[in-house]
């Protein structure tokens, strides 16, 4: 052993005007996080999502994606960072985001439109490869707290065909950034490029009845479960035992009432 590291220091101190600490094995600190405004979310999630990572939240449609990454850009806007959100189908709706806290004025959205004549469905890859493009400017222009990628409407296979090399260089786009870069989507696709993976899934509606008026939709209960943490202390663990909460999200009618 005493060989091996003599041998060990003599290599480093030979490289050490090139190559510093050529052996010496790079700590990586820990990312730093922006609370989503989801209290119950935050608490599974040790402090919220990691910037300079990308987030990958996925579920069904009405699952609470969207509910969910407004609450974040509200609170990331709220901070004083500028965010953007690349929406893919054009289907943002800014009065809901507003009453979700987001300070438009920091935002940048930007919609992928449909060609004149044309309808939405009618050239998904082409617009899910505009969105990707949108994305990946933004991430080299920097200055964005957090980008949303909402690929939400887009069938998995489609979001499939998507090479592993646009996630790769993604992250690092959005390390070199310092950019919390979160991707709405159907079903995983980013794979092990996402440092956190989060799963949605629908619960049971709140409506309300006010002398015996017909009872209006006041609000949705929500499931989320925390797949993937690369941001752990103790990864392989927390890959093993999946954490789930609930969360309700109001209408915008609920809130204004």
């Amino acid at each position: 052993m005493a060989a091996a590291h003599a041998i060990r220091l003599q290599i480093e101190t030979k490289l050490a005007e090139r190559v510093p600490a050529a052996l010496t094995l790079k700590i990586k600190h820990a990312p730093e996080l922006f609370a989503t405004g989801v209290t119950a979310v935050d608490e599974i999630l040790g402090g919220g999502i990691p910037r300079g990572c990308i987030t990958e939240v996925s579920g069904g449609a009405s699952t609470g994606k969207t509910s969910f990454a407004l609450s974040a850009i509200a609170s990331i806007t709220r901070l004083g960072n500028a965010c953007g959100w690349v929406d893919v189908n054009d289907a943002l709706s800014p009065e809901t985001a507003a009453a979700a806290g987001v300070e438009l004025r920091r935002l940048l959205w930007l919609r992928v439109s449909a060609e004149r004549g044309k309808r939405v469905a009618d050239k998904p890859w082409s617009r899910l490869e505009q969105g990707l493009k949108a994305t990946d400017l933004l991430l080299q222009t920097g200055g964005f707290g957090a980008i949303v990628l909402d690929m939400s409407d887009v069938l998995p296979q489609y979001a499939r065909r998507i090479p592993l090399a646009t996630w790769y260089r993604f992250r690092l786009a959005a390390e070199q950034a310092r950019t919390a870069l979160i991707f709405l989507t159907q079903s995983p696709c980013a794979s092990s490029c996402a440092s956190l993976a989060l799963r949605c899934e629908s619960g049971e509606a709140m409506p309300f009845s006010s002398n015996g008026e017909t009872p209006l939709f006041e609000g949705q209960q929500y499931r989320m479960e925390r797949e993937r943490n690369r941001n752990d202390a103790s990864a392989f663990m927390q890959r093993k035992t999946a954490q789930r909460v609930s969360w309700s999200a109001e209408t915008l009618w609920s809130r204004v009432r």
